[in-house]
């Protein structure tokens, strides 16, 4: 049975990399696992300062939610199975640990197409999640 970990960040990339793992499981038995990676809360800013932690996690997980629903909409309407989870720390080692964790046979993520430059200056979480995983990872653009 295939495995596949897709990571959700709400954006219409990731909405594009899961309906590439749906497609590759079409047919085949399988399991997509949606996975939203919060980064570390540091308390940047003023705002951060005046909100309690309560309100801070609250905010984190509606955040959350709200990017994961229209990707469970997708599993649910393709007839797949398919599982969420919401994960706090650094994006990409996350996203790997969480695949070897899951035992997942693939990572399918999508990717902004910064370019070689972009992506030095910015940093790459799928270059870290290529480095880190011990899986076959699909990048779609």
């Amino acid at each position: 049975m295939l495995r596949i970990l897709v990571p959700i960040d709400g954006s219409s990339n990731a909405l594009r990399a899961l309906r590439h793992a749906l497609k590759t499981l079409k047919g085949q038995p399988g399991l997509i696992h949606l996975l939203h990676v919060r980064a570390p809360y540091e308390g940047y800013g003023m705002v951060g300062a005046y909100l309690p932690k309560s309100r801070q996690r609250r905010n984190a997980d509606e955040a959350a939610l709200a990017a994961l629903r229209p990707a469970e909409t997708l599993i649910k309407r393709s007839g797949m199975q398919g599982r969420s989870s919401v994960v706090t720390g650094e994006v990409g080692s996350r996203i790997a640990s969480e695949a070897r964790r899951l035992r997942c046979t693939s990572i399918v993520m999508g990717t902004r197409g910064l370019g070689a430059i972009g992506s030095l200056v910015l940093g790459s979480v799928a270059g870290e999640v290529i480095h880190k995983a011990r899986m076959p990872v699909t990048l779609v653009k």
